[in-house]
């Protein structure tokens, strides 16, 4: 009998240290708003419960299912985010490392989410001097080499050369229409864009990125690259810009320097040729102080796992009120679609075809 006591007080002192653990792990699953934490919390929690079970030496089936199938979902999910945080590794024959830093110097996206998203979304090209580019079903983003370019917008032309670093045609991307698309109709947003007539030939022989218009439109309208598409509309409305309005735009190659200009701020015909075929340095490898911080979500370490965790659970703690200001918000990040595009029909017109259509 005194054994049998023992066993049963020795039990009931597990379950409810157990049972205090597993509970304190669903308290902090609501008390703080990472979804990596709140995994870990959980899985944690239902191990907890699951050794409760075999304690109690339960008979019940039922709930060894639903403990381990909570368990599994749980677990396998902070597993797959724990993933998320690791190294990942770009296609060097696509040269995807260089262009995900032209993207990341551009908007900060990660290299999960390129590599996920965007770097699917180009392919590299190798193009001989003289030939003709499609800007009518593709976007391109210049590697190396130089592009001249003439453009004929409502009968006044221009003839200038791009050269690494810079892209076209800012018509494929969506971003650009959404300021008017809204309340405009489609005959009056951005027609000097849309409707120039673009001739792109190749000057000296490049690489290329290009996208075609479908993918440029998955790419722009999907929420995880949304500041990826942002970055590379105002990157390209910003060198249209510097062409346009300035008398000596910035050398868009950074390789060129300023010892290299003569008094005209111009290059001297004996380096012209080497400066259009130099790659820019916004391909570059990053420098120590561009490197994201090791224990940021999407740094791509880790190395640094351990800071991330102490980071995350510094940042990302929120308690209810009165405890704690409540964050506005938190669950309305990217949730909304771009408004539709106005149409075209006179709203005058609207109640008469309604009519008829009735």
């Amino acid at each position: 009998d005194n054994i049998i006591n023992k066993t049963f007080f020795s039990n009931m002192s597990t379950i409810r240290i157990l049972s205090n653990v597993g509970n304190a792990f669903f308290l902090a699953s609501g008390c703080w708003g990472d979804l990596l934490l709140i995994r870990v919390f959980l899985t944690f929690a239902y191990v907890c419960l699951i050794a409760i079970n075999f304690v109690k030496r339960s008979t019940d089936y039922e709930d060894y299912v639903w403990g381990f199938g909570t368990l599994y979902l749980h677990g396998s999910s902070a597993v797959r985010l724990f993933h998320d945080e690791g190294e990942v590794k770009m296609d060097e024959k696509k040269e995807q490392e260089a262009l995900w830093r032209y993207f990341y110097r551009r908007s900060g996206i990660s290299r999960l989410l390129f590599k996920s998203h965007v770097a699917k979304c180009f392919e590299l090209i190798d193009a001989k001097a003289g030939e003709a580019l499609d800007t009518s079903t593709y976007f391109y983003i210049i590697l190396d080499g130089s592009v001249d370019i003439k453009t004929t917008v409502t009968g006044s032309t221009r003839d200038y050369m791009l050269v690494s670093g810079e892209s076209f045609d800012i018509k494929h991307l969506q971003p650009l229409f959404r300021v008017r698309s809204a309340y405009m109709k489609k005959s009056q947003r951005m027609s000097p864009f849309v409707h120039q007539d673009i001739i792109a030939t190749v000057a000296v022989d490049a690489k290329l990125f290009r996208c075609s218009h479908e993918s440029m439109h998955g790419l722009c309208n999907t929420p995880a690259t949304k500041d990826a598409s942002q970055g590379l509309l105002i990157a390209t409305l910003s060198d249209m810009a510097e062409r346009e309005y300035m008398k000596y735009p910035p050398i868009p190659n950074d390789s060129v320097t300023k010892d290299m200009l003569d008094e005209e701020n111009q290059l001297p015909k004996g380096i012209y040729a080497t400066f259009k075929s130099t790659r820019s340095a916004v391909f570059a490898p990053l420098e120590d102080f561009e490197q994201p911080a090791r224990f940021l979500a999407g740094s791509g370490s880790f190395k640094g796992i351990h800071n991330h965790i102490l980071h995350t659970l510094k940042v990302a703690f929120l308690l209810p009120w009165p405890f704690m200001a409540w964050l506005p918000g938190l669950r309305q990040i990217g949730s909304l679609p771009v408004p539709p595009a106005a149409s075209d029909v006179d709203e005058k017109t609207i109640p008469e075809e309604r009519s008829r259509e009735s």
